[in-house]
């Protein structure tokens, strides 16, 4: 089910981007992007990490280009036996996958301040699995160099300067492993909150003096 719904949706964005090309705008020309996207997320069973960069090219309707990124995860799980004079146990799972993705984010609402997007990525790289028993005993659960992903959300970012805001968005991770414990670790719908970069803006700083001076830490930029 959920990927006849990534394929609809694909297809969805695919026909949303080629009907943008050829709309006219004020603005047409592909510019540099560049964004940290750097969230802190939380799952509904455990905290997930997801931290990366993205560099691509972009207008008002849409952006591309390619990312990285970091998603871990760690599962602790603490018990003890029937006689509770013993001591505690304790055991901690930890995953981490770091896909390198080609990106699309079409644009769905625009102004200064605030931006609608729908980022869609589609990654490859190493996920590996690792356990850690009550004395810091590490055991290699799983190891695979190549494990394909697709990562859709929608995306709301807010600027406080014209170089740095704050994002917040919701959405789905797959991942192309199997169907066991492993595999479904980041198979999870997420939320997620952070500080927002704009690379292009530091662009404008290094080579305009006097746009600096004006736009470096001034709120009330709009519509100048």
């Amino acid at each position: 089910m959920k990927k006849n719904l990534l394929i609809l949706l694909l297809i969805f964005v695919s026909s949303f981007v080629n009907s943008q090309f050829y709309k006219k705008h004020e603005d047409n020309q592909l510019k540099f992007y560049g964004i940290f996207d750097t969230r802190n997320s939380i799952v509904f069973e455990e905290n997930l990490g997801y931290y990366g960069i993205k560099i691509g090219m972009g207008n008002k309707r849409v952006r591309f280009g390619f990312g990285y990124h970091i998603l871990h995860k760690s599962i602790v799980r603490i018990w003890s036996e029937k006689n509770y004079f013993k001591p505690l146990f304790f055991e901690e799972q930890y995953y981490s996958y770091k896909p390198l993705s080609i990106y699309i984010d079409p644009i769905l609402y625009q102004t200064q301040r605030w931006e609608l997007l729908l980022p869609i990525h589609l990654g490859v790289g190493p996920l590996k699995a690792f356990e850690y028993d009550t004395l810091g005993n590490e055991k290699k659960i799983l190891t695979k160099d190549f494990v394909p992903s697709i990562t859709v959300s929608i995306k709301a970012n807010y600027r406080v300067f014209k170089w740095i805001g704050v994002t917040a968005g919701f959405g789905d991770n797959f991942v192309f492993l199997d169907d066991s414990q492993f595999g479904k670790e980041f198979n999870t719908f997420f939320y997620s909150f952070g500080v927002k970069l704009f690379f292009d803006e530091f662009g404008k700083f290094a080579k305009e003096k006097e746009y600096r001076k004006k736009y470096l830490f001034k709120i009330d930029f709009i519509d100048d």
